[in-house]
This record gives structure tokens, C-alpha cells and sequence, in this order.
């Protein structure tokens, strides 16, 4: 599956359309809605928006592959109380590949040596908070040694792709 998957992330990408699934929107705007979303790709928009990244950490476990998910502290500025992937703001010494993963290693101790990235999804923007999220798929070799930051993470969750896949289409 890390093969076909790896191979999948190659093509091109879908673009907006993939935004108007996951995108945060008010309630009294319609779900295929993607006007707002075409605005934001101005460039003066997008480039208003500041960079962070996400990982999608999957992992072998029982014959299925699993990814873990955090839900962000009620305290936090921004999403407080999310479920989220891990992940922050981008530093200014760092690329957006290191960033995720800085961030996975410090919300929930993913070792960034034993982390293979396969390939990046669509960028995101978040209007709400301002930034433009890119998130990176990987593969690592075994289940982490999970070391959960109580500061940036509330709860943290293990989940099988089988299930989000599912969940996603009901």
C-alpha cells in the first residue's frame, strides 16, 4: 500500500478541490461551495498567510497502517480543542518538511531519523488563523515511542487509515 500510495502522490494533485472537503467554513455557507476558496488563491492572498506543517505519520501495526492524531489543548490560540495531525508554524531556519517534523517530534516524540516522507498533499489555507498548512505524508518503519507534550496536546489518538478512509465517505 506505501508503494501505490507513494506512486499516487507523484500525479497531480487535485488542488481546490480537494480544499472544499476539509476546509473550515460558517455554518450559512453551502458545502460545495468553492468561491470562497478561489479568492484565496490570489497571490496576495496567499502569500499574506503564514507557513506551517503537518504529518501524516503511518505506520504498520497488526497487519494495518495506523497514523496518530492529537487534539489541541482548549488554552491554544488558534483551533483550540481540534482534532489535528501534528504539526505547527514554520521557522525561519527550517523548510516545511522539517518543520512537520519538528513539530510531530515535539507534540508526540516521532523520531525524525526513523521518518521517511512519501510524498505532500495539497497546501491548505486557514483563513480564520492565517495560514497556509502543507502537510506531509510518511512511513515509519515501526509504531513510534509515543512522548506526548501535555503542553501542546490534550489527547492523542492512534487510529487505523482504514477507518478514517471509511468515515470519511459516510
Amino acid at each position: 500500500m506505501i508503494k501505490k500510495l507513494k506512486s499516487k502522490l507523484k500525479d497531480e494533485l487535485p488542488g481546490i478541490h480537494a480544499w472544499s472537503k476539509m476546509i473550515v467554513r460558517p455554518k450559512n455557507r453551502e458545502k460545495n461551495e468553492l468561491r470562497l476558496l478561489n479568492e484565496w488563491l490570489s497571490e496576495d492572498k496567499l502569500n499574506s498567510l503564514r507557513e506551517a506543517a503537518i504529518l501524516i505519520a503511518l505506520f504498520e501495526k497488526d497487519g494495518e497502517l495506523y497514523f496518530p492524531l492529537i487534539k489541541r489543548p482548549e488554552h491554544e490560540k488558534n483551533h483550540p480543542g481540534q482534532i489535528a495531525l501534528p504539526g505547527g508554524s514554520k521557522e525561519e531556519n527550517e523548510n516545511l518538511e522539517e518543520t512537520a517534523l519538528r513539530e510531530a517530534n515535539e507534540e508526540i516524540g516521532i523520531d525524525p531519523k526513523k521518518v521517511q516522507i512519501i510524498g505532500e498533499l495539497t497546501p491548505i489555507p486557514i483563513p480564520i488563523s492565517g495560514y497556509i498548512v502543507h502537510t506531509f505524508v510518511a512511513f515509519v518503519d515501526e509504531e513510534p515511542e509515543w512522548k506526548i507534550s501535555k503542553e501542546e496536546v490534550a489527547e492523542f489518538f492512534v487510529i487505523p487509515i482504514n477507518f478514517a478512509i471509511c468515515e470519511s465517505f459516510n
